[in-house]
């Protein structure tokens, strides 16, 4: 047999050994948790259909003409972007409220303690992706 997506394949193997894991872990265990059975559904369902559409000609180049679609590639990239500025104002606003509460916090020293940490860390991560940004549009207005 030919695997024809590779990549497909490697996710196939992946969630398939995942369920069968999982299905391992509640034998011996014998713990079995609503969450775990849907995880494990999930991925027997998931695993093994990859793996076949990684083997089969006809499903490998439909997969790569969805991948290589204008329209998909741009949904893509509008959603990554948009997650990534929520996730910087969300950090903007921890650091925000990380200030105002150390600030509120006059009277306990333990408390601006953790606050200050927390202001210091969502800091030091925003600032990271301010420039990560910065980067990657210098990198692509030179590239492009």
């Amino acid at each position: 047999m030919k695997i024809y997506h590779k990549k497909n394949f490697a996710a196939g193997l992946f969630f398939t050994l995942l369920g069968a894991a999982f299905i391992v872990l509640f034998l011996v265990r014998g713990n079995i948790q609503p969450k775990s059975v849907v995880f494990c559904a999930l991925s027997l369902l998931l695993g093994p259909g990859l793996l076949l559409r990684s083997f089969d000609k006809r499903l490998f180049f439909q997969d790569r003409v969805d991948e290589l679609d204008e329209r998909n590639i741009l949904v893509k990239l509008r959603t990554k972007s948009t997650a990534f500025s929520i996730v910087q104002y969300t950090l903007l606003g921890v650091c925000a409220l990380c200030a105002i509460g150390a600030v509120l916090y006059e009277k306990n020293p333990d408390g601006q303690l953790v606050l200050g940490g927390m202001l210091i860390v969502s800091g030091v991560v925003w600032f990271i992706s301010l420039l990560s940004e910065l980067f990657c549009g210098l990198h692509y207005e030179k590239k492009l």
